[in-house]
């Protein structure tokens, strides 16, 4: 009596050499195998590669056929029959079997054959299928293909920029290959670069067009073109030019139209990139430290614009600064001086143009009184600075109201004589002085009623490289 356990078992045994009867095939079944360079080619293979030499890569025009050989294996012990050979496709006479194998491979054997790739005088891509036909148990009909290119003379184009090559197709400008002209001001001057056109080809490359395209092409512009023609191993050279009217990054293609056969080159491409700023250079003058307003009419001596009361014949000097607050460089046009005392003053030192932003310069003005009173002049700045192109400001300086005699040396002494007020009257007379004409200090004082020569002793007081003196008036009503 049988089980079901029993009946599941024999079913499954009965199955299993069903599948081995049906899948094993003869014993004794040839089986064939073609290689390439060593490496196996599948039956069906549509993708030809030179690691398997079913791509016999590019011929010159001229230079001869390529040959490439290949090996049929039996990987069975019973011999394999090659009944016929076929050569299929778009070019098969391109393509011919010159040393064919042997028509019957043993068991466990192997024989070569050896196609040649001769193609046409038309240029381009060959392609071909190759069938085998034998009597082989699997893979009894194989196919595979093969291809190879001729190369016919013909231009080829390269460019570069700044000597680097730029690759057809460039998408990330960058500085070294002067696709990156970087930042711009928009009322600075037009920024040019230059680019070449190689032909490292055989024939003559011709320039069809060169254009920039894109939704910021009027921010770009070719201001030279180049040759039309082009020789063999010769360049030519073209520029391009950033003129921004508007701020921000602009981009744009360069596109260089040609007969390059190439299918990618044919229309060489290119990005350029360059940015607009409004750069506003802003002038500052200040004096001690003090920010001077522009138009400040009010000369104090808080911030140098009100000068030290100086000796007639005498000179006293004050250094301004000049700072660029802006972005853009401050380009300094004049620096003068103005009205109708303008002759009392001089411009001693001016400022350094350009400045670049965040930029200092030093101005110093001279003051030196001929006539005893009150001077006054405007000082006038002109520069690039868009909010403030004429700086002006007032100046004041005081002559002194006597004469300054003389200052002579005795030993470590200096001796200073001057001659009073020519009117009746109760005077003090300080005297100052001063190794840099900048800080003064107060060295003694002399009572006069005036209408007299005065001389002032200061003790010890040559020992310096330099050493100024002068004179203050002060009258009691």
């Amino acid at each position: 009596m049988f089980t079901p356990r029993s009946t599941s078992r024999l079913s499954w045994s009965l199955l299993a050499i069903v599948l081995t009867l049906s899948l094993g095939g003869p014993v004794n079944a040839q089986l064939i195998q073609i290689r390439g360079n060593d490496r196996v080619i599948s039956n069906g293979d549509t993708t030809p590669s030179g690691g398997d030499h079913t791509n016999f890569g590019q011929v010159l025009a001229g230079s001869g056929p390529v040959d490439r050989e290949f090996i049929i294996r039996n990987l069975s012990s019973a011999p394999l029959q090659i009944r016929f050979f076929q050569r299929t496709g778009q070019h098969p006479g391109n393509f011919t079997v010159i040393d064919p194998p042997d028509l019957t491979i043993p068991g466990n054997g192997d024989s070569s054959m050896t196609i040649r790739f001769l193609p046409s005088a038309a240029g381009g891509l060959r392609t071909a299928t190759i069938r085998i036909v034998s009597t082989s148990f699997v893979d009894g009909d194989f196919r595979f293909d093969v291809a190879g290119e001729l190369v016919l003379p013909s231009p080829n184009i390269v460019i570069s920029g700044n000597g680097v090559e730029i690759p057809d197709g460039f998408f990330s400008p960058i500085v070294d290959n002067n696709t990156d002209f970087e930042t711009l001001g928009l009322d600075d001057n037009p920024l040019t670069r230059t680019f070449t056109i190689s032909n490292t080809g055989e024939q003559d490359l011709r320039i069809s067009s060169v254009d920039v395209v894109g939704i910021n092409s009027d921010q770009f512009s070719i201001s030279r073109n180049p040759d039309t023609f082009i020789g063999p191993d010769s360049e030519s050279t073209f520029d391009v030019t950033f003129d921004p009217t508007r701020e921000g990054a602009h981009r744009v293609t360069v596109h260089i139209n040609s007969n390059d056969p190439t299918p990618t080159e044919r229309i060489y491409s290119f990005s350029l990139r360059g940015t607009g700023q409004s750069l506003s250079p802003r002038i500052v003058l200040s004096g001690n430290g003090i920010d001077i307003t522009p138009g400040d009419e009010t000369p104090g001596p808080e911030d140098h614009t009100r000068f030290p009361d100086t000796d007639l014949l005498s000179a006293s000097t004050r250094t301004f600064t000049v700072r660029n607050s802006g972005n853009g460089p401050l380009l300094i046009d004049t620096v003068e001086l103005l009205g109708p005392h303008a002759a009392r003053f001089t411009v001693a030192q001016t400022p350094a143009t350009p400045l670049e932003p965040e930029g200092v310069s030093s101005l110093q003005v001279t003051f030196r009184p001929t006539v005893q009173g009150p001077w006054i002049a405007t000082l006038r700045i002109t520069s690039n600075d868009p909010a403030q192109p004429v700086y002006e400001v007032d100046l004041e300086g005081i002559g002194g109201r006597f004469k300054l005699l003389g200052i002579e040396q005795d030993d470590d002494d200096a001796l200073i004589s001057f001659s009073t007020n020519s009117s009746a009257g109760t005077y003090i007379y300080r005297i100052f002085h001063s190794t840099d004409m900048e800080e003064w200090e107060p060295v003694g004082s002399i009572l006069s009623n005036g209408r007299e020569t005065l001389q002032f002793r200061h003790r010890n007081s040559t020992g310096s490289a330099k050493a100024f003196w002068y004179v203050e008036e002060l009258r009691f009503e």
